[in-house]
């Protein structure tokens, strides 16, 4: 059993096996620091003896002795003494862990009861804490995350032990990948059955290594406090991102004198601080952006919490600006600077700017595919102005290893992204000279010759474009945009990238969706933790039928708590986006695209929802109305036309050879028994 519980850990040497085989003899444990009542229910005296501690990645070691001060844990000077620690109070583990998530400031977890992790949950019974119960683990870590995504805060789950873990996997790979701050806990066998193949037993650890930060199985109570602390330091620290807590029942179910003093430093645990600048970088890109005579920001999500000192910079230097899909509406896209969103299916103009762009500023952004095209085909002119020494590309990020991971910037400035910003912002000069104004002239006609557009369906009928485009209409028109916290979530594919084009973003942190995993099904339980977050606001989720039908269960969550979430369905049977990459790129050879779909309006008024169905251009503008304004959670099923989101850069394809509106018929074709005659070659997208 200690070689299985060694595996589990991911630990090796000679020093750790005895430390492992410690913990599970559990007679041989130091009397000094341990008074075993009995093997199943442990009285235990936590204010001054440790144990040693288990990590199952790099990072995530034993606490060193600054650590452990920092935690409250001490280690033992004569016996039981307790003097100078302050008060102490007999807790149980999940009674610790619920403390400490307080302090940390949690106000809301989501989750799923199971049998391993009934000791911690238990302890949430009658508590503040607000304890939101899912319909899938699945849908719990989803809501966490967007709980995180529209707020900045932390997103927490915890679910039980086996399949309750394995059940997070998706949405933890989903925040490591998109940044976002997660902690998951969850329940474990206890320590004597570990490495047993016992029931809903799964070395969780081994499972999640790859897809969090950091991860860690607490075999020893005394970690408890430590091992939190460190959850909440490593989540917010550079780059965002999921960490995860194993919890064995037995050690969750002791007992023991913990002293106040572990609370109180807790309470000042935090991330680590932000890089110190070097500014030379800064100077050196101020002197870049200066002197371009065709400049465009790039913006990722990085910069989501200073929205305030971008605008201040872009506007003083007469800059355009272009996003990522997590930072729409970080800078308002009714400005006359922004270029919303680019990229893949992003707007043509915007890449456009970037291609031909002498100086291209990343802000927090970090080249993901869907934005670069090809790299070898990326940012020609910026380039050629880097080797002429007149430009080139800035790249502002406060992860490290984003530098060149992609390609090489020209100057490289680890930083926080406002902190950058505020520093750049004494040293950018206002720029009026002739060939500035040109190019924002020229910005400005690429959006009037290449808006967002679609090809009406014949005989009133309607596409996802319009329903998108209606939503966005009313609530620009009716002022809700501006006057509300407004919040739109999606599943992923078309009716995912169409609600990018068509929705005019004014706030950061308003579109929550999967990015870089692509997540189908993420869009209901996203809606779920974006209201319960923000209880006042507007929260409308747009899914595909697709992606619907994946997670459709957390109908009852939404019942449960009457969390006024609008639903939009864009029905139209199929799993469109995939469907036109089979009939580019296989010859119109369609397998497993098809939907077979439940009557959606009668699914939602099974659960009490209020639904309607929607089909037609002359229906839309009221359903929209009443839809938006319901009192009240409500779907409706819009029965839409399918279609090709374009503009579309094609694999291998450079970031301006895009598939444009113009060039629907010879690609999409004249109907859909009719290939187009354009034929693609290479593979198709992911």
């Amino acid at each position: 059993m200690r070689s299985s519980l060694l595996a589990m850990s991911g630990l090796i040497g000679p020093q750790v096996r005895r430390a492992a085989a410690a913990m599970v003899q559990w007679p041989e444990l130091p009397r000094r620091s341990w008074v075993p009542a009995s093997r199943a229910g442990a009285a235990l005296v936590a204010c001054r003896g440790t144990r040693r501690h288990h990590a199952t990645r790099a990072g995530g070691r034993a606490p060193p002795a600054p650590l452990r001060a920092a935690a409250g844990l001490r280690p033992p000077s004569r016996g039981f003494s307790t003097g100078g620690v302050g008060p102490i109070k007999q807790m149980t583990g999940g009674e610790v862990i619920y403390r400490m998530l307080a302090e940390h400031g949690v106000d809301t977890v989501f989750g799923y009861s199971g049998g391993a992790v009934l000791p911690l949950i238990d302890a949430f019974h009658g508590k503040p804490i607000k304890w939101i119960t899912s319909a899938h683990e699945q849908c719990s870590g989803h809501s966490a995350a967007a709980y995180a995504k529209s707020t900045g805060k932390f997103g927490i789950s915890i679910v039980t032990s086996g399949p309750g873990i394995t059940n997070l996997v998706t949405p933890l790979q989903d925040a490591l990948t998109d940044g976002v701050p997660v902690i998951v806990f969850s329940g474990q066998v206890p320590t004597s059955a570990m490495g047993t193949d016992a029931f809903q037993e799964c070395p969780a650890t081994e499972i999640t290594r790859p897809c969090t930060k950091w991860n860690y199985v607490c075999l020893d109570f005394n970690s408890l406090p430590w091992a939190i602390n460190e959850a909440f330091r490593i989540a917010t620290s550079g780059r965002p991102g999921p960490c995860h807590i194993d919890l064995p029942k037995d050690i969750v179910s002791m007992k023991a004198q913990v002293p106040e003093a572990v609370f109180r430093k807790s309470s000042r645990s935090s991330a680590d601080a932000a890089p110190m600048m070097d500014m030379a970088h800064i100077q050196r890109a101020a002197e870049l952006i200066n002197n371009a005579k065709r400049p465009v920001f790039y913006v990722g999500q990085g910069a989501n919490h200073c929205p305030e000192i971008l605008k201040k910079v872009v506007e003083k230097a007469n800059i355009p600006i272009t996003t990522t899909v997590h930072a729409m509406g970080v800078f308002d896209e009714r400005h006359p600077l922004s270029l919303h969103m680019l990229g893949m299916h992003g707007a043509a103009y915007a890449n456009f700017a970037i291609q031909n762009a002498d100086c291209i500023i990343a802000v927090g952004s970090r080249f993901d595919d869907r934005t670069t095209g090809v790299v070898d085909k990326y940012a020609p002119k910026a380039r050629a102005a880097e080797a002429a020494g007149t430009g080139g590309i800035v790249h502002i990020n406060i992860d490290r290893n984003s530098f060149g991971k992609v390609l090489k910037p020209t100057v490289g400035i680890w930083a926080d992204s406002e902190h950058a910003l505020q520093a750049l912002e004494d040293l950018i000069e206002t720029r009026d000279a002739p060939a500035r104004e040109e190019w924002v002239e020229q910005c400005q006609q690429w959006k009037k010759d290449y808006a967002f557009g679609y090809v009406k369906p014949p005989n009133g009928l309607i596409k996802t474009q319009q329903v998108i485009e209606a939503t966005n209409n009313y609530l620009q028109k009716s002022g809700l945009m501006d006057s509300k916290d407004v919040f739109i979530c999606t599943g992923v594919g078309n009716h995912q990238m169409m609600s990018c084009q068509f929705i005019r973003w004014t706030k950061p942190r308003s579109m929550i969706t999967s990015g870089s995993l692509g997540v189908m099904g993420a869009g209901l339980p996203f809606s779920v933790g974006t209201q319960v977050a923000n209880p006042d606001a507007l929260t409308i989720l747009i899914d595909g039928d697709g992606s619907f039908n994946m997670t459709n269960m957390d109908l009852q969550t939404i019942v449960r708590y009457n969390l006024p979430v609008k639903i939009a369905v864009m029905n139209d049977s199929r799993q469109q986006m995939v469907w036109i990459w089979q009939r580019l790129f296989f010859e119109g050879r369609y397998i497993s695209v098809d939907n077979v779909n439940p009557d959606f309006v009668k699914l939602a008024q099974a659960w009490g929802i209020e639904a309607v169905q929607c089909s037609t251009e002359a229906d839309l503008p009221g359903v929209v109305e009443r839809w938006l304004t319901h009192d009240g959670p409500m779907l409706v099923d819009f029965k839409v036309v399918p279609d090709i989101c374009l503009p579309m850069v094609a694999p291998g394809k450079a970031l301006d050879e895009m598939i444009l509106l113009e060039d629907r018929e010879a690609i999409f074709g004249k109907s859909e028994e009719e290939l187009g005659s354009f034929k693609f070659e290479g593979l198709a997208p992911s």
